[in-house]
């Protein structure tokens, strides 16, 4: 394993004489220690692990990309992690972020390239991480044009409220599972994962459910929430009804009805 991956000499070197603990916090420390440096408090989150990557290896990158997307989720869920900017790589609450959040995507890229979804866990969890995504609402009004992502400017929310759960299902699993891979790649500086497959295939989608309609004309937003609840009772994943809101938000009345029937049988 090259030191563009994980430069062991260099993180041990600098890991000398430090107090031992959690190794996953241990690589954490090694971003965080030069983000709090006088002449890098400038600096937005994606710079600092940009430098980080280039500095001890993108496998570092990726420990700290986890650790606090992982910190962020746990302490106040999806929103949160977003709204923070950690997702998107500004790194600065009370902001407007990109909702495209490349740095999160980059994560998820990172963790499928050193294959952290070989194992049920990791596999479970990517799934989860991958189907984050923010919606804007269109029908939100704010006062101020700095004053973050609120609840009430996500048209998601609630799926976002799943994803917490889920998340936090597995979490102790993953933390544990993770601790014992940065464990041994300070042990030993190469990969532990030692066949790196691609990811599965997705499952099928669900079935369409049968949705009734009847008594919403004109309702374009009960006629949305009628959709998502049937999505949900068929088994349908976050990120199909993300979709599918999404879609049916982007345009009038008459596409809200045409997107309806095109993920349900509607009567």
């Amino acid at each position: 394993m090259s030191a563009h991956a994980f430069n062991l000499e260099r993180i041990h070197a600098v890991l000398a004489g430090s107090k031992e603990r959690c190794p996953w916090q241990r690589l954490m420390d090694l971003g965080y220690r030069e983000w709090q440096k006088p002449e890098n408090r400038k600096w937005r989150y994606r710079d600092m692990v940009e430098r980080i990557g280039e500095t001890y290896g993108e496998v570092v990158k990726l420990f700290v990309l986890l650790g606090t997307a992982n910190h962020q989720i746990c302490n106040g869920g999806f929103l949160q992690y977003f709204d923070n900017g950690y997702a998107s790589g500004e790194g600065e609450c009370f902001h407007h972020h990109d909702e495209d959040i490349l740095l999160h995507k980059e994560m998820l890229a990172l963790a499928v390239k050193y294959g952290l979804h070989h194992s049920e866990i990791g596999l479970e969890v990517h799934a989860i991480l991958a189907a984050f995504c923010i919606v804007g609402d269109d029908e939100s009004e704010t006062d101020d044009e700095d004053d973050g992502c609120r609840r009430g400017e996500v048209a998601n929310a609630n799926e976002l409220d799943a994803l917490d759960a889920r998340y936090y299902a597995v979490n102790e699993k993953w933390v544990k599972e993770i601790k014992v891979l940065t464990a041994r790649w300070l042990k030993s500086g190469t990969n532990p994962i030692t066949e790196i497959r691609p990811l599965p295939k997705p499952n099928k989608p669900a079935p369409r459910p049968r949705v009734r309609l009847v008594g919403q004309d004109g309702n374009a937003f009960a006629i949305i929430g009628r959709v998502c609840e049937a999505l949900r009772k068929a088994g349908a994943p976050a990120e199909t009804i993300v979709q599918y809101r999404r879609e049916s938000m982007s345009g009038d009345y008459d596409n809200v009805l045409a997107t309806a029937m095109k993920y349900c049988e509607v009567c």
